[in-house]
């Protein structure tokens, strides 16, 4: 019997400073790829964060991550495809050992941080 196929979790940091459709543009493209050739288990967009350190002088970016599975060739296709895009800082694709039950949502996170203590 063959084995699941496995899950991962695609990171991307977009430009802050790009226009908000054009980075639009760019999810909904990664987004049509994967569904190509794989699964999209679940997409988070995490909002305009602080960098912990400048990455081409810029010092915020817009986060998003996507839950998947797909074969290698996808992997191989999203890389190229997000090395040559202008809006891209940074991307990471992880393979997971097991899937993970959700994606934790960070705007709830930072709101909890926010609120006064009781």
């Amino acid at each position: 019997m063959a084995a699941p196929a496995p899950s991962y979790d695609l990171v991307l940091l977009l430009l802050a400073s790009a226009e908000a459709e054009r980075r639009q543009q760019l999810v909904t493209e990664v987004e049509k790829l994967i569904q190509d050739q794989g699964t999209i288990l679940e997409g988070r967009e995490w909002g305009v964060r602080q960098l912990a350190y400048p990455i081409a002088d810029e010092t915020t970016a817009e986060y998003r991550v996507f839950r998947f599975q797909g074969p290698v060739e996808l992997l191989q296709e999203l890389d190229r495809q997000l090395k040559i895009a202008d809006v891209v800082l940074r991307h990471r694709t992880i393979k997971l050992d097991r899937n993970p039950i959700d994606l934790p949502d960070l705007r709830e996170i930072d709101a909890a941080a926010a609120a006064p203590a009781a």
